[in-house]
């Protein structure tokens, strides 16, 4: 299983939608729009369209919150995460999860070339996983004594 399948099922359940904000928008007009689709993360472009870099939840406790700032008067580009790291479509799940648990990030660009195909999570990948795994995670919760055991 690829990365591409992850997108194909988001796709397939309405859920493939990219959710970009300005770099110069402020985290509370991020966190609305956070809030208003129910998602984790937004990406953040710059004036030419470029990536600059994603705004996560996670950003908002640790850069936002904990440093006092106020949400209103912030700019993102104050306070999102930079260095992003990306996969293509082509990667495997399993090498995509590997990379999100070595640099500790719940959330992953999916780039090929020029193009920005979306934004996967890490339920996204698990739920792939789970869905498609051939009864490998199923067996697993029987043995471990989960529910329906």
């Amino acid at each position: 299983m690829t990365v591409a399948s992850v997108m194909g099922s988001l796709r397939d359940r309405g859920m493939d939608q990219l959710h970009t904000i300005a770099a110069s928008a402020t985290v509370a007009d991020a966190v609305e729009l956070m809030a208003s689709h129910e998602i984790g993360a937004v990406v953040v472009s710059t004036e030419d369209a470029l990536v600059a870099g994603i705004f996560t939840e996670r950003d908002v406790m640790m850069r936002v919150v904990r440093a006092g700032l106020d949400p209103k008067k912030t700019p993102l580009s104050l306070v999102m995460t930079r260095d992003v790291h990306f996969v293509s479509p082509g990667t495997t799940l399993e090498a995509a999860l590997a990379l999100m648990y070595v640099h500790r990030h719940r959330h992953l660009l999916v780039i090929d070339g020029p193009h920005v195909h979306g934004l996967v999570s890490i339920r996204d990948l698990a739920y792939q996983l789970i869905r498609h795994g051939e009864g490998r995670f199923e067996a697993a919760v029987r043995l471990a004594g989960g529910p329906g055991t």
